[in-house]
């Protein structure tokens, strides 16, 4: 049960930074004077399975301005490409909390 209460709220958020996503990058394009801060950002990994690399990955690269560039699963690390960031770490940070560790409890690799 609690699997499925968890795998609805990654799927909500997911949602939710989809569309604020779509909203930030349509802005983007139609004020291109905005100076845009791309980056290329190592994401250290807690997350162990393939498959839920694979997963953090697709939800990564479904939001609008994010983009895995590369996996290394050997070093637990993903590269992800930022349309725009003002702070890196602190974009990271919101990844692995809010998508991370929901899918390691969806997973099993965790206790809640």
């Amino acid at each position: 049960m609690m699997r499925l209460i968890w795998t609805l709220e990654v799927l909500l958020k997911f949602a939710w930074d989809f569309c604020v996503a779509v909203l930030q990058v349509v802005s983007w394009v139609f004020r291109p004077n905005r100076s845009m801060k791309p980056a290329i950002v190592r994401l250290p990994l807690d997350i162990k399975s393939e498959w839920g690399v694979w997963w953090l990955s697709l939800i990564i690269f479904l939001i609008p301005g994010s983009m895995v560039v590369r996996v290394r699963l050997d070093l637990g690390l993903l590269y992800v490409h930022l349309l725009h960031t003002d702070d890196a770490d602190k974009d990271m940070q919101i990844l692995k909390s809010r998508f991370e560790h929901k899918l390691r409890l969806i997973l099993g690799e965790v206790k809640s």
